[in-house]
């Protein structure tokens, strides 16, 4: 907790136990002022409090040592990326667990959404200072939220285990997808299990967006021939370049080009990409975001025109 400099304003400038105020020398007056908020029983919330959503959730979690930040919250804060209904920051995920000789229920209170878990050692991490579920945890617990489809969760689960060495911006993975199964795989009677283990069988490794997920999987239900993550493409003049998605059988390539590609620097590297992939024989499908309003169907027919020109039958 950290106060403002000076002795005429010793409030805190994030959320806070009223414990954590107590101790730290606010009297019953600063704790309860007409500058504060108690957005529930136990906390307190500066009226003009500076926060990032880790320091808002913190505070819940010293209320009981078996707290921890969870679900889509933990998702969140681990950056794994969600559809926007479930990015909705409201609710904090909290989830507790306890031993048998523990008989807590799930955290009840304003400005929560509870869980009851069974949470090892090794289901649990400390983030800037909190609980929280590890990645792997928090993925498993994903698996789990019916509302999520099963492309919500690959993509989630694919941010994580991505990894490749593209000589621009090479990613190292959160979890390495062998760890991602292990750690499942050693798990038993936790809810959305059975959904994990499908989803770990259809992600693959080095997808840097969602969108370039999202479009793999659409392929793949078309049962169209199979497309990689950051391909690999030689030019005429020997030069490696990567392409987001790529058919090396076929030599087709597919770039998702996002709003940073409208940014005119991007926009000649892009250009210049383009004309080498063109020369190293391989047929071009460059899909923006209208092409995903515009739905699966769509942007599959475009794919298949493209195998097909380069001799897919």
């Amino acid at each position: 907790m950290t106060n403002s400099t000076g002795s005429a304003d010793r409030l805190p400038t994030a959320s806070f136990t009223l414990l954590d105020g107590l101790e730290a020398g606010l009297g019953p007056r600063e704790v309860r002022s007409e500058r504060i908020i108690i957005p529930s029983r136990g906390i307190r919330r500066p009226l003009d409090a500076r926060e990032d959503l880790l320091s808002r959730a913190a505070p819940y979690t010293r209320l009981h040592e078996s707290t921890s930040v969870s679900h889509l919250t933990a998702s969140l804060l681990h950056g794994m990326p969600l559809p926007a209904w479930a990015q909705d920051t409201s609710q904090i995920d909290l989830a507790r667990s306890g031993g048998s000789e523990e008989r807590l229920g799930q955290p009840r209170r304003f400005e929560v959404r509870g869980h009851r878990l069974r949470l090892g050692a090794e289901d649990v991490m400390m983030l800037g200072g909190t609980r929280i579920t590890t990645p792997e945890r928090t993925w498993l617990d994903l698996c789990g939220i019916r509302q999520l489809t099963m492309d919500d969760v690959i993509v989630a689960g694919e941010h994580l285990v991505s990894e490749h060495q593209r000589s621009i911006h090479p990613r190292t993975a959160i979890v390495t997808l062998a760890q991602l199964r292990a750690y499942v795989g050693g798990k038993r009677r936790v809810p959305g299990l059975g959904r994990a283990r499908i989803a770990l069988e259809l992600m693959a490794v080095g997808a840097d967006s969602p969108q370039e997920t999202r479009i793999r999987l659409m392929l793949e239900r078309a049962g169209l021939p199979r497309f990689k993550a950051n391909c690999v493409v030689v030019d005429p003049w020997g030069k490696v370049l990567w392409v987001d998605l790529g058919n090396a059988r076929y030599r087709v390539a597919i770039e998702y080009d996002g709003e940073h590609h409208l940014d005119p620097e991007q926009q000649l590297w892009d250009r210049s990409r383009n004309r080498r992939t063109v020369s190293a024989g391989w047929a071009q499908v460059i899909l923006t975001r209208e092409d995903l309003v515009r739905g699966e169907a769509h942007i599959v027919s475009r794919v298949v025109a493209a195998l097909t020109a380069q001799g897919w039958r």
